[in-house]
């Protein structure tokens, strides 16, 4: 029996690799592009290289999948920032009858924070490690009731300007319960989310985040699939921070326009962390996207989403807060050029607008790239 495992746990192990170049106009994503000194150029070109692994194992009702991943990313004009990075992901999804089934999950990854997510203006690198350990347990009574838990513990180490040791550590616990009525199901979710800021400052900063939905989704297999919720979030920050509230929920729907295009659009509010700050934010998305399968080799998936970010002002500070406006079109072109190679090609558009000017920018990507990799 152990024999027959790992001979099947080796035919399901897929190693792969990928080499990429990417011309970046504006890699610290500065207001207007303008460069702030330390470089020749405003733009750069970047070598990117990665390598890893796919495993996955079935038997009876359970899977158990994990990736790993190297990377190393080279600037060519801003030397300075050239680093690696790495990831590893497994889940473990489990049924001990069509009734009952549930999940584990662990997420690892060591990565550059993005230029968009620093202060104005920072032209220096930051790495930051996010570790995140998850479980849910999912029961379906023969009356047609599903009741759903999910528990996550998440830590975050990201350094940013002047704060070499902040981190971030969230605990939550996500309840839903759903009447499926066929492909329908309607019910109520709440989650209960507490973290805390350190680094950041003392005394640390803690936090509280209740969040009570009203939820619906309908999903017809190879059509369509709906999904809404509506509800409300209430978020207590101490010592600064104060309190928050907002509406949120999402509204989203996909669908099979034909056997070789599908489509959607998904939009969302919600209230989140805001790392750089130790505080908060509420953003409202709208995204949408589409996937056009123009030959059995060729893929082209165009995207676009438009954020809208709120930063309330700290516990004791004049003024109404920042406001953001963020834009991105996008669009990705995968060509499978033989059975274990395949071509990459893309390009983005960013753009934000702020109410302090400082943090508005525009900046575009083009990027090539190869990757080997054997057919599951």
């Amino acid at each position: 029996m152990a024999k027959s495992m790992i001979t099947l746990a080796a035919r399901n192990v897929t190693p792969y690799a990928a080499a990429g170049y990417e011309y970046e106009s504006n890699p610290f994503y500065e207001w207007n592009g303008a460069p702030v000194g330390g470089g020749s150029s405003e733009s750069d070109t970047l070598l990117k290289l990665r390598a890893g692994m796919d495993a996955r194992l079935d038997w009876s009702r359970q899977s158990l999948a994990m990736t790993g991943e190297v990377r190393h990313i080279e600037y060519h004009e801003f030397s300075y920032l050239t680093h690696n990075e790495e990831l590893l992901d497994g889940s473990f999804r489990w049924a001990f009858t069509s009734l009952v089934d549930g999940t584990a999950e662990y997420r690892h990854e060591h990565r550059m924070v993005p230029f968009d997510q620093l202060p104005a203006g920072t032209r220096e690198l930051f790495l930051e490690t996010e570790d995140s350990l998850s479980a849910s347990l999912n029961v379906l009574t023969r009356g047609g009731w599903r009741l759903e838990t999910r528990g996550k513990v998440r830590n975050l180490a990201s350094p940013r300007p002047d704060l070499p040791d902040l981190s971030l550590r969230e605990t939550s616990i996500h309840q839903a319960i759903r009447r499926v009525l066929g492909a329908l199901a309607v019910g109520f979710d709440a989650e209960e989310l507490s973290g805390s800021y350190s680094g950041a400052g003392e005394p640390n900063t803690h936090y509280n985040q209740t969040t009570l939905l009203l939820a619906a989704e309908r999903k017809v297999k190879g059509l369509s699939t709906f999904e809404s919720s509506v509800g409300y979030t209430s978020r207590n920050q101490s010592p600064i921070g104060g309190n928050v509230s907002a509406v949120t929920g999402s509204f989203g729907y996909e669908r099979e326009l034909t056997g070789k295009t599908s489509a959607g659009f998904l939009l969302t509010r919600g209230v989140y962390s805001y790392v750089t700050a130790a505080s908060t934010e509420i953003d409202t998305e709208l995204s949408m996207h589409a996937n056009w399968q123009a030959t059995s080799k060729i893929q082209v998936m165009p995207a676009f989403s438009l954020t809208y970010s709120d930063f309330p002002p700290q516990t004791g500070n004049s003024g109404s807060g920042r406001h953001d406006r963020y834009q991105v079109v996008a669009v990705d072109i995968r060509y499978q050029a033989l059975g274990s190679l395949s071509i990459h090609t893309y390009g983005r558009y960013d753009l934000r607008s702020s109410s302090v000017p400082s943090y508005g920018f525009n900046a575009s990507a083009l990027g090539l790239e190869v990757v080997f990799k054997e057919p599951q």
